[in-house]
């Protein structure tokens, strides 16, 4: 048996033909029962996102798998194969379960080191498995991945650090107000940049979040747009919403500070301890920069933390990466050791039959045994069996993983006369 990846991506297939090859997830399970009806393929994951299409098989030909997988994702989503075939990715045995552990890690995501992959992934695995197309081989594969994931995730949160400037500077609000449940984040202006922003930071628990902006309707429809609650407010409100804000986020087209110096020294009393982050260039917000009270973060700065970030991410997604190959060799030294868990089992229940018969004809021949020694000589009998066990079960276990691993155990069956 093999493990097979077939798949495109967000590298490998444009989004206007990606989009075709996407499976909704309430056709899934129909599409295992299709998947699973074809040659070769033994049991299969489907993982179908907005970024990539990639089938898990465990199959029993490798170029066969191949051919009867292009087969069924062209026939499901009517496209034509020969096209499907130059954007499809093979991927077999380690490497195909290599790139298994970087996916959940988020690390062949385009915001490396996010988690949202990590739920996809276990959504697909659970739904194989409500379908009855994950057998013994992808439980455990799977459950693996998924735990290693989340250890990643938890040890080095790669995805805590910020690859833009609007992400960059939503990362210094929240490390500088740290409890945000009674804090106020005004958004000033309405263009991409600010919908991102308020994307971004509608989730984060802020007590309110006010979008300004000089047309008012423009503002209302972007707050519509984002389900969270947002109050919109007209730009010549901003003077007085400024002194209860405690963090700005400035994106709009000016050609000189929204504020001038003179107005933020004459109302630098009221201007508390907030933090400006200004995505604007020209600069929206530069005048608040000479305030001692107040922390304040232009493009350059940004772009500065940008670069910092992402050397320390490049840094910690190599040192996950290093971890991987552990977990690969666990993985394929477990299955090397499937085929002797039954031979073990049967020999371990041989021998607890024998002391059985054994004990139970002792008891015949020693009637006058009272409670306490029949338990003495039971607990005796049962160590004489586990320590004539262990060293054998041992080796049995190492021989297991060698290239003459069936002929060991079939002279070992044929010893103690065992069918497993």
């Amino acid at each position: 048996m093999f493990i097979v990846c077939v798949g495109l991506d967000f590298r490998t297939m444009p989004i206007e033909l990606r989009e075709q090859i996407n499976f909704d997830k309430d056709e899934l399970a129909e599409a295992h029962k299709a998947l699973a009806a074809e040659k070769s393929i033994l049991e299969d994951v489907i993982i179908s996102t907005c970024e990539r299409t990639e089938i898990y098989a465990v199959v029993d030909q490798v170029h066969t798998s191949r051919y009867y997988i292009k087969r069924f994702l062209s026939n499901w989503f009517e496209f034509d194969m020969d096209e499907l075939a130059d954007y499809l990715t093979l991927r077999t045995g380690e490497i195909a379960v290599r790139h298994l552990f970087e996916l959940a890690s988020g690390l062949d995501s385009p915001d490396v080191g996010e988690a949202q992959i990590l739920g996809q992934v276990k959504s697909a695995f659970f739904t194989a498995q409500q379908a009855d197309t994950a057998g013994v081989l992808f439980n455990h594969l799977f459950q693996q991945v998924i735990t290693f994931a989340k250890w990643t995730h938890s040890e080095y949160k790669i995805n805590e650090h910020a690859e833009t400037s609007t992400q960059a500077g939503i990362h210094q609000i929240k490390e500088n107000l740290q409890d945000l449940s009674d804090k106020t984040l005004t958004v000033i202006g309405a263009g991409t940049m600010s919908q991102h922003a308020l994307l971004n930071t509608s989730t984060m628990g802020f007590e309110k979040i006010i979008l300004v902006n000089r047309t008012v309707s423009r503002a209302e429809h972007v707050a519509d747009e984002i389900d969270a609650e947002i109050i919109v407010k007209p730009i010549d409100k901003l003077a007085d919403i400024l002194k209860t804000s405690d963090a700005v986020i400035s994106a709009v087209s000016v050609k000189k500070p929204i504020f001038s110096t003179e107005w933020v020294q004459d109302n630098q009393a009221d201007l508390n301890e907030i933090t400006f982050v200004d995505l604007g260039v020209p600069r929206n917000l530069s005048t608040f920069s000479q305030l001692d009270n107040c922390q304040y973060y232009d493009m350059d700065g940004l772009a500065k933390i940008v670069t910092d970030n992402h050397d320390e991410k490049m840094h910690l997604v190599n040192e996950v990466k290093k971890h991987i190959p552990d977990e690969i060799e666990d993985y394929f030294l477990w299955q090397k050791q499937l085929n002797v868990v039954p031979v073990i089992r049967q020999l371990r229940e041989q021998a607890v039959d024998i002391q059985s018969n054994v004990y139970d004809s002792l008891l015949k021949k020693l009637p006058d045994l009272d409670d306490h020694e029949q338990k003495v000589i039971r607990k005796h009998m049962k160590s004489i069996v586990n320590q004539m066990l262990k060293e054998p079960i041992k080796e049995i276990k190492e021989l297991s993983t060698s290239d003459d691993a069936d002929q060991y155990l079939d002279v070992l069956k044929t010893i103690f006369k065992l069918d497993a």
